[in-house]
């Protein structure tokens, strides 16, 4: 069974830094992963642009895997000579657009007839012309933006649906993250259960780990002018769905305690929908104003520090799809406060503590209990450190190298 998979993301991500999170970091280490196994005929590719698709392929020969890149034909060939596409430029010509246009309808007929499956770990599936096509995959880590659209900014939503429309509920097959997502995907598109397969995520142990290195901590945290002291810490994206109102509100609860005035929370990631709002709250807050730290991307070599400086973890989100920050969080040996709600429990388990994200006493009882009670919290670490031990980059590859047999054997 021959095996193409669209990891478009990964030259995307070589292209651009900040792109460099979530969805990339889960494509780039099961791709390794897979790779590594000898029991699949496995070939990468990208129907993105031809740019994108040349940084993915300078990605595979870094690695030493070039050979599995989807080879080109002449005509492919001819087609990046003729775009001339350079690493630095991140914007393509019209011309580089036409042509990467002709490319992809190229190598998509190319596919069709050479593949028995093909997956996409994000892109929408291409419609194969051919008579035999192959098996077809996707994956989808949420449909968040269906189901509760007012999470969103206007116009994402119809961006995502084309994505999630590109596959047939009763021809092809999905790859999700969690049996809660799964779940979502089944009721919404009225979907076999038996077509929707499970591959729970990891934290790569290269890079969340716990740091022992207290002048290391101090390093980062002086980079990232985090103020001396502990700190509450959060990773995510500033919008709507993250619930940091909560979060804020209930820190600023705690800054109210005898013997807390030297703490700060500290917000890692990239600004999203209504970040102004936000902002303009936490500033008008003379309390909060020189407390809350907002660092922007981190690059993810610097996130071991932070999560292991830090007194606790908190993940108030709404709703997601898996939330890989959790487990990243207690892979690093921090305790983690996050929402009973949607995929968190899956991830989070008894090894955390679980609340409803609105529930502010019961949050702010936890965060000083936590800060508190260093039995308890070391007990919480603990916990942590075994729960992320159930999550591999390995196990990953094995279910989602099951699933392709799977869908193969029910094609």
């Amino acid at each position: 069974m021959k095996i193409v998979i669209d990891v478009g993301v990964i030259g995307l991500a070589q292209l651009f830094e900040t792109a460099r999170t979530g969805i990339y970091r889960v494509i780039s280490s099961l791709a390794l992963e897979l790779l590594a196994r000898d029991d699949l005929d496995l070939y990468f590719s990208s129907l993105s642009s031809l740019q994108v698709n040349q940084l993915t392929d300078h990605y595979l020969a870094e690695k030493n895997f070039a050979a599995k890149s989807f080879p080109k034909n002449w005509f492919e060939q001819t087609l990046i000579s003729l775009a001339g596409c350079s690493h630095e430029t991140k914007q393509e010509s019209i011309t580089a657009k036409v042509l990467s246009k002709l490319y992809r309808m190229s190598l998509s007929r190319r596919i069709g007839k050479k593949a028995d499956l093909f997956h996409s770990h994000y892109s929408s599936l291409p419609c194969f012309c051919s008579r035999q096509h192959p098996v077809r995959m996707l994956t989808i880590y949420d449909i968040i933006p269906l189901i509760h659209p007012e999470y969103f900014a206007d116009g994402f939503v119809d961006e995502f649906r084309p994505i999630v429309e590109s596959f047939s509920p009763q021809n092809d097959f999905l790859f999700t993250i969690s049996e809660c997502t799964k779940n979502d995907i089944c009721t919404y598109f009225q979907m076999d259960p038996e077509r929707v397969f499970v591959t729970p995520l990891a934290a790569s142990p290269d890079l969340y780990y716990p740091v022992r290195d207290n002048a290391l901590i101090a390093e980062v945290k002086k980079k990232f002018l985090i103020p001396e002291g502990r700190y509450f810490l959060t990773l995510a994206t500033v919008e709507k769905r993250k619930n940091l109102k909560t979060s804020m509100s209930c820190f600023r609860e705690i800054l109210k305690e005898p013997g807390c005035d030297d703490l700060s929370f500290v917000l890692v990631g990239t600004q999203g929908w209504k970040v102004k709002e936000i902002l303009k709250e936490i500033n008008d807050d003379p309390l909060l104003r020189n407390r809350v730290i907002f660092t922007g991307f981190v690059p993810d070599h610097y996130l071991s520090a932070l999560y292991s400086g830090a007194e606790a973890f908190l993940y108030l989100s709404l709703y997601e799809g898996f939330g890989l920050p959790p487990l990243e969080a207690m892979q690093c040996g921090l305790p983690v406060i996050a929402s009973n709600t949607s995929s968190l429990p899956e991830v989070v388990g008894d090894a955390g503590i679980l609340l409803d994200p609105q529930g502010k006493e019961q949050i702010c009882q936890a965060m000083l209990t936590l800060l508190e009670n260093r039995e308890l919290r070391n007990d919480y670490v603990r916990k942590g450190l075994a729960r992320a031990g159930n999550f591999s980059w390995r196990r990953c590859a094995e279910q989602t190298a099951a699933g392709y047999q799977r869908a193969w054997d029910g094609r």
